[in-house]
């Protein structure tokens, strides 16, 4: 095993088990939870543990987080395929184009940053 990984799985094992250990010792604290709006209000009708509230919570937005993500990933793969498509076509008429293209790749001094003059 490599040190990245070792080390990575310390952090996330120490991760783990500190939300455990603050899920066990917080178990016992509740809270009324209430939600008012202008127009209306609700309350639960018996208190909620406070870890159940905030690993709630943190779900809901990892989920928003991975939804929001998952648009973004859906709308750039369209764009990818669209371009893609638009490639071939225009290359369709030079078979030499197109074998030239797919051999292209861009030499390291091509890249202004992966030069040591940073672009300059």
């Amino acid at each position: 095993m490599r040190w990245s990984t070792v080390i990575r799985l310390l952090f996330v094992l120490s991760l783990v088990l500190s939300a455990a250990m603050f899920t066990v010792q917080n178990s016992s604290r509740t809270t009324l939870l209430s939600f008012d709006v202008y127009f209306s209000a609700w309350e639960l009708s018996r208190p909620v543990p406070v870890p159940a509230v905030i690993w709630a919570s943190a779900g809901v937005g990892a989920m928003l987080t991975w939804m929001m993500g998952l648009r973004r990933r859906i709308i750039m793969g369209r764009t990818i395929a669209r371009l893609e498509q638009e490639a071939l076509l225009r290359s369709a008429g030079r078979p030499e184009a197109r074998s030239d293209a797919a051999d292209a790749r861009p030499s390291k001094s091509a890249d202004p940053v992966a030069g040591d003059d940073w672009g300059r």
